[in-house]
């Protein structure tokens, strides 16, 4: 029977250590996390709104499995060229496999790096994709003790190690934005505009005055959000501003 990995946890700087508990690495759904949301969006399901997990800062956890020990560095990236960057920079060459998994969006990849084929990318990638992070890369590098652990043992290590790192995470759940368009003939409903966008999130992008002394902003705001931020400006400008979403 193989051993449950025993979390050697540390802390370090630049990149967090995760903390332990002495048990077999979990990893929970995003659909499962509690995350703080706007009063005026508590209703809403965060995965309906196309929303995201990110990863904030780079993370490391340790664990160790009949001596073998894996240490588990996971990292926010935005492309596969990054993603392979953090790989190539990490990796230990002195180590016996630097084994990674990454997902970007739809794009995913995964090596085994010597190991047996489907015993430490996959689960790796697994684990990510349980953990509910997008735009993220884990790179577990094993220390080889001595001991072989088994097509089962090597799963279980390197899905651990990977979901441990990911576990209880900095993280910032994101949405899709949108462009919008708020005209206004009058100058003196700035004030109303700004108001109406500072709450919902919307930010200025450019802003023209015109010699009529109409007023024209294009802003950014989540797509979630958009359709309230119009009716906000309407009742801030008493129906003066036309507001127009560009990409919806």
């Amino acid at each position: 029977r193989a051993m449950t990995p025993r979390a050697v946890v540390r802390w370090q700087t630049p990149a967090r250590r995760v903390g332990a508990t002495g048990a077999r690495p979990r990893t929970r759904a995003f659909a499962k996390r509690q995350t703080k949301r706007d009063d005026d969006d508590s209703n809403d399901d965060a995965a309906g709104d196309g929303a995201t997990l990110r990863l904030l800062e780079r993370v490391v956890a340790e664990t160790e499995v009949k001596k073998s020990k894996f240490v588990a560095i996971a990292a926010p990236v935005d492309s596969p060229s990054r993603a392979m960057a953090f790989v190539e920079s990490n990796g230990d060459p002195k180590a016996s496999h630097n084994c990674f998994a990454y997902k970007i969006g739809q794009s995913t990849r995964s090596s085994d790096d010597g190991e047996p084929g489907g015993t430490a990318g996959l689960p790796m990638l697994s684990a990510i994709e349980g953990s509910g992070f997008d735009n993220v890369a884990v790179l577990v590098t094993r220390y080889y003790g001595g001991t072989q652990l088994g097509a089962g043992g090597l799963v279980r290590a390197y899905g651990g190690a990977a979901a441990k790192a990911l576990e209880g995470a900095p993280s910032k759940v994101t949405y899709p934005v949108v462009d919008a368009l708020i005209d206004s003939p009058a100058f003196d409903d700035l004030g109303g505009i700004y108001s109406s966008m500072e709450a919902h999130g919307a930010v200025k992008e450019d802003e023209e005055f015109c010699d009529d002394g109409g007023v024209h902003v294009q802003v950014t705001v989540e797509r979630r959000r958009a359709k309230r931020l119009g009716e906000a400006l309407r009742d801030a400008t008493q129906g003066r501003a036309r507001y127009r979403v560009l990409d919806d």
